[in-house]
């Protein structure tokens, strides 16, 4: 996560010439948080019928809390009476991020490939601006609604596999279908995130949603245990949960809002391109996946509307990346 002496999200750097090396830091923070990010994608679709959906997340959340909680609790504790006060947001935020956005993101993976979640999650953008115009009237430009359309454009061709008539039939894959109803959790949380008072900071934040989703998850991750499977402590397992717990949920979460307070969120959001395209090459590279046009026409679609939409002179909302 940012430290807390950098400016507020969207503040750049003042004095700063160009094309330094400190100039193109954060370009490369993204850049390689982006490959981490896109390595979440590959972690669950690999490990998809080893660790079952709800231990994975579980165990993903309650590593990055407890690597994260020695740094977060003294801003958890100096707003505790803030945090107590908003209970209720807390909890909601919790319950959309884990079970409900990652939660289902695993579960999806045992239905659909890492190409099309990668290519259908790099929409959260998009969703992200229209759920602000629903629930806080935020307007959308020309350039936005354009965006939006296209980005949609690109999602459509991923769930009818470039078939236009699978419409007709709604022949949709099941994960696929999750994976957009997950990308839609992970827009409306951070949409919810402007109601959080400004003086809780963002690694505290993080720590609260993790552990208040930890506590939403838990009686699904007991019940799978029981009636499903447990957990396997293998080796591979392991070293899965490990990755996600500390490279994605803490360094890429880090590195990515660290470059939004440095260069804004506009700028930073080339992040949504670059994992995209990360997560079709490792998916073609390490699990065999194969690149079809459709995907191809997709990726196009996406990258190309959201980037429309991030050019508009609005700034978007916020975000804790996934």
């Amino acid at each position: 996560m940012s430290d807390e002496s950098n400016p507020p999200p969207g503040a750049p750097r003042k004095h700063q010439p160009a094309d330094t090396p400190e100039s193109l830091l954060p370009y490369g923070m993204i850049l390689v948080a982006s490959v981490i990010l896109a390595s979440n994608h590959i972690v669950a679709r690999h490990l998809n019928g080893v660790v079952p959906p709800m231990g994975f997340v579980f165990w993903r959340m309650a590593i990055g809390a407890m690597v994260l909680l020695p740094f977060a609790a003294p801003g958890i504790y100096a707003n505790r009476a803030l945090i107590v006060k908003h209970w209720k947001l807390f909890v909601i935020l919790g319950i959309l991020f884990v079970p409900l956005a990652n939660g289902i993101i695993y579960v999806a993976y045992n239905f659909t490939t890492a190409l099309n979640g990668g290519v259908v999650s790099s929409s959260q953008p998009a969703l992200t601006v229209i759920l602000s115009w629903l629930l806080f009237r935020d307007l959308i430009n020309w350039k936005q609604g354009i965006g939006i359309l296209v980005a949609a454009a690109g999602v459509f061709a991923i769930l009818t596999r470039g078939d236009p008539a699978a419409l007709l039939h709604l022949q949709f894959n099941i994960g696929d279908l999750m994976m957009v109803a997950a990308t839609a959790f992970i827009a409306l949380h951070n949409v919810l995130l402007r109601l959080v008072p400004k003086e809780i900071r963002i690694l505290p934040l993080l720590v609260v949603i993790q552990l208040t989703g930890l506590l939403a998850v838990t009686p699904f991750y007991v019940a799978e245990t029981l009636f499903y499977r447990p957990v396997p402590l293998t080796p591979e397992a392991i070293a899965g949960m490990l990755w996600v717990g500390i490279a994605v949920t803490v360094f890429a979460v880090g590195l990515t809002n660290t470059a939004v307070r440095i260069i804004g969120a506009n700028k930073a959001s080339m992040g949504n391109y670059l994992r995209a395209g990360f997560t079709a090459i490792l998916a073609i590279v390490l699990l065999g996946e194969t690149f079809q046009t459709f995907h191809a026409i997709g990726l196009f679609l996406v990258i190309g509307g959201v980037f429309l939409m991030t050019r508009s002179s609005r700034r978007p909302t916020g975000k804790v990346p996934r």
